[in-house]
């Protein structure tokens, strides 16, 4: 009976001895309150709706669903939320044969050998090093999932900053084009002018390299927006060369909450201090661990069935128990020592995260202050003047006053304030989604 208690302590107890299952699920794909993922019929739509025109919501959604860096950060959380149950386990069950007596002149002969064993062993480590060991790995794992949902932070703000670019590309293009035919009716105007013995050769020759020029700056911006919206395409997981439509008018953004709102949002959402939180109480687990090993003894227990091929009763069993000494082996209390290191270390590292994440915070909130201020002065001062200085030199010039020097000066500076307002709106914007993931928040919610 003894016999059999213990061969089913050394069966079943691998089995038993496990680590907690951790769902992940919930933590890879977030869905807030009232809301579902995308089905793919929906996401087929929002790709094919990109083509007649580029609209963000919809580049968003495709973006968080297909992007391939999102997908390979969700496995790596599955693969540690899996090796949760078997850092709780217990070493592997071994099995152990023995031959004794065999003689030297007959090592065959195993009829002749005084006894074979058979048995079994199975070593359990010191009292709650398992455990230890459990909720280090699942905290390992919930560190994954952290990193996971900053990356789920990042992709959306990546595809709005290149969205913005794609949007400034366009607008930047479309001031050129006008611009370019503001120019050529200026040559078309100074020609017969040269003709009618009004002005001169050096006028036309001057619009001339103006509109020389704006071909030029052309090429530049039709390059950024190819490239903007080959990123755009490779964020959401399409072709490079997907088709992308127009996109929609920039506005202006709505303004995000008080910095101290921002602040306050960005210490409870920003995954990064989770991680960091994580990473301390998994140091804490692996801590726990080492003490345990260090102050308890594992032990080892087998049972033999033992063949006596020479004896009169040939059948008998063994039975044993084996115990470390922890306490003699130096190494269990320099590993101990490492650890609390390492706990020191993650708790630095989360004083570490809470000042990045602040200086983030600050900066980005600086940036979207100081590109609304600009784009304030270009709307209210510079603008109105460019232009009116615009139509002033085109005024003046249709009179003989002035040369085709001020007119193509004043174009130039007109021309530059409409580009300067372009880039300060695409700047107002990309600083707000900068402030939305300074303060840990995608649009669907918390970043946590």
């Amino acid at each position: 009976m003894g016999t059999k208690l213990v061969v089913s302590l050394c069966l079943l107890a691998p089995a038993c001895f496990a680590g907690r299952q951790v769902d992940v699920e919930p933590l890879i794909r977030p869905v807030a309150p009232g809301e579902r993922p995308s089905s793919t019929a929906e996401l087929a739509a929002d790709d094919a709706g990109l083509a007649a025109e580029a609209r963000l919501e919809p580049m968003l959604r495709l973006a968080l669903a297909r992007n391939p860096d999102l997908s390979e950060s969700a496995e790596r959380v599955r693969a540690r939320a899996a090796a949760v149950p078997a850092a709780g386990r217990l070493p592997d069950l071994e099995l152990k044969y023995e031959q004794w007596g065999v003689p030297l002149a007959r090592p065959w002969a195993l009829d002749r050998a005084d006894t074979l064993m058979l048995g079994l062993r199975q070593t359990f480590p010191a009292p709650g090093s398992l455990a230890a060991e459990s909720r280090a790995a699942e905290e390992d794992a919930r560190v994954e999932a952290a990193r996971l949902a900053a990356r789920r932070l990042d992709i959306p703000r990546e595809v709005r900053r290149a969205y913005y670019e794609y949007v400034r590309a366009r607008q930047e293009r479309r001031i050129h084009l006008e611009h370019v035919d503001i120019t050529r009716r200026l040559i078309e105007l100074t020609r017969a002018g040269f003709r009618a013995g009004k002005g001169t050769e050096a006028d036309v020759l001057r619009l001339g390299v103006e509109l020389a020029r704006l071909h030029q700056d052309l090429a530049e911006v039709t390059r950024r927006e190819q490239s903007s919206a080959a990123m755009l395409n490779a964020l959401m997981a399409r072709p490079a060369d997907a088709p992308l439509g127009p996109p929609a008018e920039l506005t202006v953004p709505e303004a995000p909450p008080g910095l101290a709102d921002v602040e306050k949002a960005a210490d409870a959402s920003r995954p990064e201090i989770s991680a960091a939180e994580h990473g301390l109480r998994r140091g804490e687990a692996e801590l726990d661990a080492a003490e345990r090993t260090a102050a308890w003894p594992s032990f080892t227990v087998g049972v033999d069935y033992w063949l006596l091929p020479t004896a009169d009763d040939k059948h008998a069993y063994g039975a044993m128990l084996m115990i470390n000494l922890p306490w003699l082996n130096p190494a269990h209390r320099e590993r101990v020592r490492a650890r609390e290191h390492e706990v020191a270390a993650e708790r630095w590292a989360i004083a570490a995260a809470r000042n990045a994440v602040r200086f983030d915070v600050r900066d980005a909130y600086a940036r979207y202050v100081a590109a609304r201020e600009t784009l304030r002065l270009i709307d209210d001062d510079l603008l109105p003047q460019a232009t009116r200085s615009f139509e002033a030199a085109q005024s003046t010039y249709a009179t003989g006053r002035v040369d085709a020097l001020a007119v193509v000066d004043a174009l130039r500076s007109l021309l530059e304030v409409r580009l300067d307002r372009a880039r300060s709106l695409v700047d107002l914007a990309a600083s707000a989604a900068d402030v939305e993931r300074a303060a840990g928040m995608t649009e669907k919610g918390s970043g946590r």
